[in-house]
This record gives structure tokens, C-alpha cells and sequence, in this order.
């Protein structure tokens, strides 16, 4: 006797071959993107040529680095051409203080002024030479010694809103006391404390050899 057994029709070859062919498709790109994402050997370029520092640097612009207070005796004598003194002319002594700052110029430095070595390590800077500012007059600081006049400025005086007009005065004070800053150690003492702060800050961004050069400021 015949026995009838149920039978199951399966997915076609077609089929199957198609649905092998899109997992491996699958399978392929997922092995594509990890290679690309999570390459062993893949290496990652690190730009240490220093223009984010130099630009950090350039931020600041007109650094104090140092200031020198100082004191200067002034004798200004002005006298008629053809009165004597006791008509007219004046002579005034004073001691006048007055201070000097030593500036370092960074806002205007080169696309070479920062070096970084291969190593990352290492830095080079070339900063341009500290600049003297101009005496900054303290007026209340300054002591008349003595202040003679001629009969006609007195009388004068007596009719002027302004009678001791020291402008002159401060001119020369001024002209003094710069030349006073030139001849003493401002701008080194200026170097040094710029060499000093500079070498804190970069060292703490992980810099260990650190030089730093000075060229001549344009005038």
C-alpha cells in the first residue's frame, strides 16, 4: 500500500543564492567601515609648526616688561635778549619724578618668529628688542626748589589766570628723564623678565628646551 507523506516546497536556488549574496555584501561593508574607523596601523597627522602659539602670543600685543621710576633735577633759566634779568626772565629749579616703561612689541611679529622643533619639545622665538616709552611726568610728585622772575613777569602774573605755566618745565624734565632711562639697565632688566614669564608659559604647554633670540627693533 502507497503512503502519501506531506512535502514542503523550499525557497527556490534563486533565491538563495540572492539572499547569500547580500549578506556577504553586509558583511563586506561593516569589515570596510572598521578598517577605515578602527585601523590598527591608520596614523594621524599633528601640525607643530607653531601658528596657534605664534597667534596666542600675538595677542598680546604691547607687553609691559619693564618700568623704571626715576628722579631728575631740572635748571631752566630763560632770559630777555636785551633786558636783564631782574626785568625780565625766569629761572626755576625743580626735582621731578617721573617713571619709564620697557615694551615689547608682539603684536607685529613674523610668521618666523616661532620655531617648534620635530620633536615637539623644543621652541625657538626671536622677539624684537625691548623699546623705551616716553617719561610719563608725575606732576604731583614734582618739588619747585626755587623759582626767580623779573619785575615785568611778576607783575604779569598778577593778571594771569595760569601764573606758573611749567609746560617747559615737563618738556625738559621729560627730554631728561628719558635720557636717563636709555643709560640705565631698563631694557635689560626688560629682556630678562620677558625671558623669564615667556618661559613659564611655555613650558607649561610641555615645551622643555626653550631659546629665545632678540633682533633689533624697527625705529
Amino acid at each position: 500500500m502507497a503512503v502519501l507523506k506531506n512535502q514542503t516546497k523550499g525557497p527556490s536556488t534563486a533565491v538563495f543564492l540572492a539572499v547569500i549574496a547580500a549578506l556577504v555584501a553586509v558583511v563586506v561593508a561593516v569589515v570596510a567601515i572598521g578598517a577605515v574607523l578602527f585601523d590598527p596601523f591608520a596614523t594621524e597627522t599633528i601640525d607643530r609648526s607653531g601658528p596657534a602659539l605664534l597667534q596666542r602670543i600675538r595677542k598680546l600685543e604691547e607687553f609691559n616688561a619693564a618700568e623704571g621710576n626715576f628722579v631728575q633735577s631740572v635748571d631752566l633759566q630763560e632770559d630777555a635778549a636785551y633786558l636783564p634779568d631782574f626785568l625780565k626772565g625766569q629761572r626755576v629749579t625743580a626735582l621731578v619724578t617721573g617713571k619709564v616703561r620697557a615694551t615689547v612689541d608682539f603684536s607685529q611679529l613674523g610668521d618666523k618668529a616661532v620655531e617648534v622643533g620635530n620633536d615637539g619639545r623644543s621652541i625657538t622665538l626671536t622677539l624684537p628688542e625691548p623699546v623705551l616709552q616716553p617719561a610719563e611726568i608725575d606732576e604731583a610728585g614734582t618739588r619747585v626748589v626755587s623759582r626767580d622772575r623779573g619785575l615785568i613777569d611778576r607783575i604779569g602774573e598778577l593778571f594771569s589766570g595760569n601764573p606758573f605755566d611749567d609746560r617747559k618745565l615737563y618738556v625738559a624734565a621729560q627730554k631728561k628723564l628719558n635720557t636717563a632711562a636709555s643709560e640705565s639697565d631698563l631694557q635689560q632688566t626688560a629682556k630678562e623678565n620677558t625671558e623669564a614669564w615667556l618661559k613659564t608659559f611655555l613650558s607649561a604647554a610641555g615645551f622643555e628646551d626653550i631659546t629665545i633670540n632678540w633682533s633689533k627693533a624697527p625705529t
